[in-house]
């Protein structure tokens, strides 16, 4: 009974670790699967200008969702758990939308005539790796969100709340890039919001930490 506990234990805050293969599988998969994609890129798309400079915090989605999740695991388990939940829910909702209702965008032509330099390079190698398919809701967007807030609110608890800010303010710029690079559209963006607005709501019970009511950061 002891070992099974203690591997209950032990899966408790490695399920994200042992999902992500998972996820990476069925996610090539989605990629495969772009016949009869709808376009749903909206008129609103065309007014928000195309900033390559967006590109700087668009690639740092990668470092900041790494050290989110290594912070919070180190220092807040029980965030840890809420946050790998979080993802879980709205990177496998991804994959069932993506098989459903493939998806796509049309916004790169509005990069076509921008002048040349670092910034757009970086964004023309974006579009290299990474298609204008199955992009709702934005998964960069969401996993920004999920790992900002949790490592904001584990900030905070340990009394770095100007940090705690910064991680906020990460996550938005990092929402905003998406638009600005033409990498995603405002509808999926807002569904990526959306998402994650219900997935803290559900769940709220297993984020509730017994040193929230002591802060007043979130």
């Amino acid at each position: 009974m002891k070992q099974e506990q203690r591997l209950k234990d032990k899966f408790k805050y490695w399920q994200f670790v042992l999902y992500l293969p998972i996820y990476m599988v069925f996610f090539f998969l989605a990629e495969r699967n772009v016949s009869n994609v709808t376009l749903i890129n909206i008129p609103l798309d065309s007014f928000i200008p195309f900033v390559p400079e967006f590109i700087i915090p668009y690639f740092l989605w990668f470092p900041f969702l790494l050290a989110a999740i290594v912070y919070v695991f180190f220092m807040d388990k029980r965030e840890f758990r809420a946050m790998c939940w979080n993802l879980i829910i709205g990177m496998s909702l991804f994959i069932v939308v993506s098989f459903v209702f493939p998806n796509g965008l049309d916004l790169r032509s509005q990069t076509e005539n921008a002048n040349g330099g670092i910034f757009v390079w970086m964004v023309e190698y974006l579009h290299t790796i990474d298609t204008p398919t199955n992009v709702f809701p934005s998964i960069h967007v969401f996993d920004s969100i999920a790992c900002g807030v949790s490592f904001g609110r584990a900030l905070a608890r340990h009394g770095h709340k100007k940090t705690a800010i910064a991680s906020y303010a990460m996550a938005a710029l990092i929402t905003l890039s998406t638009m600005f690079v033409k990498q995603h559209s405002v509808v999926d963006v807002a569904a990526a919001l959306a998402l994650s607005g219900l997935c803290f709501f559900f769940l709220r019970r297993l984020y509730k930490h017994e040193a929230d009511d002591e802060c007043d950061y979130v």
